[in-house]
């Protein structure tokens, strides 16, 4: 019995699914109905009227369903409105005309009225409860004051028992709201002090995963400035790079993670190769299992098609994170299987999804118009590592937690790469899980529903990406204000031929581009930058009435690479958003676009 109380509270009231102001409302529905069939059982022994428990069995009816309704529907802000007005204006004063009026006990639950208004409401909504519960109360007494007829009497006995059954009564709701209250508040503080030391612990291992590539970069960099052998320079090159884009992955987690937590990460459906991104994902870790002499198995069923459109950058992420805590997790000599399948295609493919492809329109459409399908894709990561206990499963998938605190110790890494994998597979409609048995192995699958895309819509980009274009007819500015990322644009730019103006900040590229706007052809604008920024800029630029200033190209170049970063570029007239660390390939697709 104990048990089973312990599991009822634990699933209404201690449920951290619901929130706060929903679990306050569970607790005043159960300790209500707790108080109201105690003053009934009162009622009986005080040979009370029978209307009157009449009513307050309705009342526990209607609490019972109320209680009901509110978790199954999970309306509780519609349930608040209705506790309040159901009994602070209609209930109670009921039961104050049919238990005395003013010599009644009753009369003492307007109190419970007002403490009903103050726990369910807040803010303006709790004024307007407040005042007309006061103004309800204030309109009772007037009534029984003008009207006694409307007020039923108690006999002396009625009169001294109701009383003291209303002290018990108010005594045992305040008692178990109090207590309940109490139990919530302290929960509230463990859950809160357990987050603030795992985010503790995870700002620790963060230090960690960024000043060892750190230490990597300056320690070589250091050594290489001493010395002239140049095997020994490629090398360094080789381990600074690696080193580098380690860091750039934390950097990129934990932003990833700020985005999820503030509700700002979306994903960028695009046309992209299936396999081609398989075969990219797939030679990154290849290198890492190599080193540890670990098969790498893959299986990509064939009929899984290979124009699909979804955000290739986020699920190659997915399969990557996947990936690497395998080979991270398995020892040396182990094997890691990726396994890839079609399952049931939604829309017009076969019943088995083999056909999933592009039906084509029917009479009545368009020229060139075509009823797409999707591919249900199921993606599995099995490994014969070390496996994961049934305690550790559910907080694989959780912010700032790992399944084991010794584990980011022993094989580094964030412990985010989950929880963003787990984001990025329900933010496309999927779902991921995971089945593991300790020193055996784990196997990690997801699925996914992709449309099916045509092979045009891949074609002219691919062909775009062969060649390193020709731009040395071309001229562009670039607003830039560190020094060493100005040579670094100059020499990855440099193959092209472009000629390229530097600015230093934002008035100088107001300026040179005022002075020669027919030159340029486009224009790369950092943002933060001394004296005039980025946004300024730009708006300068469009308003100067220059020749071709409202229609030049500009896009912003810039560490800010948050949505709210690119929306706000779009707001200041640019026309797109880059972010650094910078890649060629984006660089050179603008300059395409703007330079043809």
């Amino acid at each position: 019995m104990r048990k089973r109380y312990r599991e009822f509270v634990d699933r209404y009231i201690y449920d951290d699914t619901l929130g706060f102001d929903d679990r306050v409302t569970n607790l005043i529905c159960l300790v209500g109905a707790v108080s109201l069939l105690a003053s009934i059982i009162g009622h009986v022994i005080e040979q009370s009227v029978w209307p009157l428990m009449a009513l307050k069995g309705a009342m526990v009816v209607c609490i019972s369903l109320l209680f009901v309704i509110c978790n199954h529907t999970r309306t509780f802000a519609v349930g608040r409105v209705l506790a309040i007005v159901g009994f602070a204006y209609v209930m109670i004063p009921l039961l104050f005309f049919l238990n005395g009026g003013p010599e009644g006990g009753i009369a003492a639950y307007f109190v419970l009225a007002l403490v009903l208004v103050t726990l369910l409401s807040h803010g303006r909504a709790y004024a307007g409860f407040m005042v007309g519960a006061i103004a309800i109360t204030v309109l009772c007494y007037v009534l029984a004051y003008l009207r006694p007829e409307l007020v039923l009497p108690l006999t002396t006995f009625q009169h001294y028992a109701d009383n003291i059954l209303s002290i018990l009564v108010t005594t045992l709701f305040v008692s178990l709201i109090i207590r309940g209250l109490t139990g919530l508040f302290q929960r509230e503080q463990m859950k809160a002090a357990a987050a603030s030391r795992a985010k503790g612990d995870f700002l620790a291992q963060m230090s960690h995963e960024m000043r060892t590539p750190m230490n990597v970069i300056i320690g070589i960099s250091s050594v290489l400035a001493r010395s002239d052998d140049l095997v020994s320079h490629k090398d360094g090159m080789k381990k600074i790079e690696g080193a580098g884009a380690h860091l750039l992955g934390v950097i990129n987690d934990i932003l990833d993670m700020s985005k999820i937590e503030s509700g700002k990460f979306d994903l960028s459906p695009e046309p992209f190769r299936w396999r081609a991104m398989i075969d990219g994902v797939c030679a990154i870790i290849r290198y890492d299992a190599a080193e540890k002499r670990q098969a790498l198995l893959v299986e990509s069923d064939p009929a899984i098609p290979d124009v699909l459109v979804g955000d290739r950058q986020r699920l190659a992420q997915v399969i990557t994170n996947l990936l690497s805590n395998a080979v991270k997790f398995t020892p040396e000599g182990g094997e890691i299987r990726l396994a890839a399948g079609l399952g049931a295609a939604d829309g017009a493919g076969g019943a088995d999804g083999s056909d999933a492809a592009v039906a084509d329109g029917d009479a009545g459409a368009g020229a060139g118009d075509a009823a797409r399908v999707s591919a249900h894709i199921r993606v599995s990561v099995s490994d014969t590592g070390i496996g994961i206990t049934e305690e550790q499963i559910p907080r694989l998938f959780r912010s700032f937690e790992q399944a084991d605190n010794s584990t980011s110790r022993k094989y580094g890494g964030t412990g985010l790469g989950l929880a963003i994998s787990k984001n990025i597979v329900e933010g496309m409609g999927g779902t991921i899980r995971v089945a593991s048995k300790v020193g055996e192995g784990s196997t990690f699958s997801f699925d996914v529903s992709l449309p099916v895309g045509r092979e045009d819509d891949v074609a002219d980009a691919a062909a775009a990406a062969e060649d390193m274009p020709d731009f040395s007819d071309c001229t562009i500015l670039i607003a830039e204000d560190v020094d060493i990322n100005r040579e670094i644009i100059a020499a990855l730019l440099e193959p092209t031929g472009v000629h390229i103006d530097f600015a230093v900040d934002g008035a100088e590229a107001v300026r040179k581009y005022s002075e020669g706007a027919a030159r340029y052809g486009l224009i790369f604008m950092d943002i933060q930058m001394p004296g005039m920024d980025g946004y300024e800029a730009t708006r300068r630029i469009r308003a100067s009435g220059v020749p071709q200033a409202a229609t030049v190209p500009i896009f912003a170049m810039t560490a800010n690479v948050f949505k709210e970063d690119a929306d706000r570029a779009l707001a200041a007239g640019m026309n797109g958003h880059l972010g650094k660390p910078v890649h060629l390939a984006d660089v050179l697709a603008r300059m395409r676009e703007a330079l043809r």
